[in-house]
């Protein structure tokens, strides 16, 4: 092997460890975010591809993040906080009100809450997406709305319900409102985006993601409909990632980058002692 290939091996080894260590920390900094799937780096053997050369040119990675993964998901008092147990993605988009299909996200973070119009958002600034509890049949994306607390249920007359006393949000995705005369109506159902390949979507910012060729296009259904999870009201789906193995994959992988980078100076010191000796 030549010293160019020596060379080339260490320089893919830092490239990819590099990645290695960049994976690890967006894992470390995102164990608090709700609904975060750990990013997992792929290590693989680059071959040599001239007939003469018995050896590899060294290592490639490959970041991928992991949906199908299950968080842990805790209890709390925000009634409009949800998580999904089981497979399925809440569909988002980025402006309230009836959003085009081609601009639509799915997230598992699920801490909304209501802004000041009653929309429902969460944190990363994306809002939640729902078909009218009047509306029967199946679920599209085209009849998707966000979902707004204050919306007035339909047939009710607002000065009988009085004012929103509380929100519930069932197994099924069905939001339930419940007024000030003690009646509960439902307002919005949450459906559940499934994939063919959950681990093909492309992150979108913020723990949104988008659908890609990889994926499959979205398939928009009732919670608990076939494989799509429950939802579970006033919960959270926790990070899934485990600060434990993280720290550990990081002590290994900063050793494999020391390694690359001894092996750069031993074949730079190689290549001095003999420019030197021909001279």
């Amino acid at each position: 092997m030549s010293f160019t290939g020596i060379f080339s091996i260490g320089v893919s080894s830092l490239a990819a460890f590099s990645k290695g260590i960049e994976a690890i920390s967006s894992n470390v900094a995102n164990s608090d975010t709700t609904g975060y799937k750990r990013v997992r780096a792929d290590f693989a053997a680059l071959l040599a591809t001239a007939r003469n050369s018995p050896a590899g040119t060294g290592v490639s990675a490959s970041a991928r993040q992991l949906f199908s993964e299950q968080g842990a998901i805790t209890r709390d008092s925000q009634t409009t906080h949800v998580a999904v147990a089981g497979d399925g993605f809440f569909v988002v988009s980025r402006a309230p009100g009836a959003a085009q299909a081609g601009d639509l996200l799915y997230t598992r973070a699920g801490d909304f809450r209501p802004d000041a119009e009653g929309n429902l958002v969460n944190a990363a600034g994306f809002y939640l997406q729902g078909a009218p509890a009047a509306s029967g049949g199946a679920i599209s994306a085209q009849g998707l709305q966000t979902i707004n607390v204050n919306r007035v249920p339909a047939g009710a007359d607002p000065a009988l319900l009085g004012d929103l006393a509380a929100v519930a949000i069932g197994a099924d995705g069905a939001v339930n409102a419940t007024y000030a005369n003690g009646e509960t109506h439902a307002l919005f159902r949450i459906p559940l985006a499934l994939f063919v390949n959950a681990d093909g979507l492309a992150p979108a910012g913020r723990t949104a993601f988008s659908a890609t060729a990889a994926s499959g296009a979205a398939a928009i259904v009732r919670a608990q409909d076939g494989r799509a999870g429950a939802i579970e009201g006033a919960a959270l789906e926790a990070s899934t990632v485990d600060l434990g193995a993280e720290f550990s994959a990081l002590i290994e992988t900063q050793r494999a980058y020391s390694t690359g980078a001894r092996i750069l100076s031993t074949a730079d010191e190689l290549w001095r002692t003999l420019v030197q000796t021909a001279a």
